[in-house]
């Protein structure tokens, strides 16, 4: 097996429209901590994470991932 990606577990959380929905801080990381669990793994078993955003500010993804561990 190579030491190339994989997909190890999912999470999914529920998306509404800005004015309805939790932070995005707040939906990524129950979205990364229901992955985790599904996967069995602990957040320092992750080597590399990446993220990435739309409409907020350029370093969102990052402070999403900083609630998590």
């Amino acid at each position: 097996m190579s030491d190339g990606a994989r997909i190890a577990g999912v999470g999914m959380v529920r998306f509404a429209t800005p004015s309805k929905a939790q932070s995005y801080d707040v939906m990524a990381g129950d979205a990364v901590r229901s992955a985790l669990a599904d996967a069995g793994l602990d957040y320092t078993a992750v080597a590399a994470a990446y993220v990435g955003y739309v409409y907020g500010d350029s370093t969102c993804g990052q402070h999403a991932l900083y609630g998590v561990g």
